[in-house]
């Protein structure tokens, strides 16, 4: 089995994997207490097949929709807006899901950024399968 490294990037090593070989980027938005999340990792976990595609049919990078860090990208920081008390959400979340804050949300990018797709809640190691091989 691989280790994380392996098939996931950081936002900090994306322009320069994106600048030295261009690939669609595929972005896992998740939260530390979404269960259903947590399902979607084991089965990913499970299949190598999978996290070959991962690794070399894109830039696979998880996104905590809640983190607090500053995250760079595209040139543009985002941040972290507090919601109420000991709540919020990542405003690079609200942009690359249109506002669409559920988890886990996946969100396909071409090389130059652009949204390719949205696809909401729990995808099917095979679905997966499927979107990577279209692109």
């Amino acid at each position: 089995m691989y280790g994380q490294e392996q098939y996931i990037i950081s936002f900090e090593t994306l322009p320069e994997k994106i600048a030295l070989n261009p690939k669609p980027i595929l972005i896992k938005v998740y939260a530390d207490w979404c269960a259903v999340c947590k399902i979607q990792d084991k089965k990913i976990e499970k299949d190598v097949t999978l996290q070959d595609l991962l690794k070399n049919s894109c830039y696979y990078i998880k996104l905590n929709g809640e983190t607090t860090e500053t995250i760079i990208f595209n040139k543009k920081e985002y941040d972290y807006i507090p919601h109420g008390a000991n709540n919020g959400y990542h405003e690079l979340t609200e942009y690359l899901t249109k506002g669409n804050n559920s988890y886990p949300c996946w969100v396909l990018l071409s090389s130059k950024y652009e949204v390719l797709g949205i696809y909401n809640g729990l995808l099917k190691n095979s679905q997966l399968k499927e979107l990577l091989k279209q692109y």
